[in-house]
């Protein structure tokens, strides 16, 4: 297998999430965007952690797919996944302001956690998918929101912040106001754990060394 070269390595992102855009290229990378057309929908019986990890796979496996004959894109794919637990039950974008508002009442106060999972995969572009190469990894961060008042929670939501983000919230924008304490991987529950991202792809020699900065954007 080739190795990237040490300045800003080209990857697919297969997400349209500028949180995990943004994360990508802070920590080196040169994004191309291709997102995935998988229906984000849990199985009966489905384990959390197995519902994220299931998506993040198929996530990457529908972007390669798509773009199997392309030679001109990059090959390594980059897939994730977040999703919100409390109680137990699964708590993901909300589908409108009154559902976001029942899902911040739910956390309110309380603990929960934040499941990111993530997929790396090699497409070998012109090859079978059976010859593909990937890892799947999934990172869990507990979280504690402070108690919300019926005003905050209206307030909040009505900033529009919300409203693409599992569990309703964003703990990298104004909703880390509401973030009492974290316990594990900040990144993960901002929807991508880079750490851990950067140590499965060098398990994958796809990653000569790190870090691998190249010079200044503004240079």
């Amino acid at each position: 297998m080739r190795q990237i070269s040490s300045e800003n390595p080209s990857i697919l992102l297969a997400s349209g999430s500028p949180r995990r855009l943004d994360l990508t290229r802070r920590i080196g990378f040169d994004p191309v965007v291709r997102v995935s057309s998988i229906v984000e929908e849990r199985a009966q019986e489905e384990s959390p952690e197995s519902y994220a990890r299931r998506l993040a796979l198929e996530k990457a496996q529908d972007v390669a797919d798509q773009f199997s004959s392309d030679t001109t894109l990059p090959g390594w794919i980059l897939s994730a996944d977040t999703i919100v637990v409390h109680d137990h039950q699964v708590l993901e974008k909300p589908t409108d302001e009154d559902d976001a508002v029942r899902m911040l009442q739910k956390l309110s106060g309380s603990r929960h956690e934040v499941i990111t999972a993530f997929c790396w995969l090699w497409r070998a572009p012109g090859a079978e998918p059976s010859e593909r190469i990937h890892r799947v990894r999934a990172v869990t961060a507990e979280v504690w929101l402070r108690d919300l008042t019926p005003e905050m929670i209206e307030r909040y939501v009505a900033t529009g912040e919300p409203m693409d983000k599992a569990g309703s919230y964003g703990i990298q924008d104004i909703g880390g106001v509401l973030v009492r304490k974290v316990v594990g991987s900040y990144f993960c529950v901002v929807g991508l754990p880079v750490c851990e991202v950067i140590e499965e792809l060098q398990e994958l020699s796809g990653l000569k060394d790190y870090p691998f900065l190249a010079q200044s954007r503004d240079n």
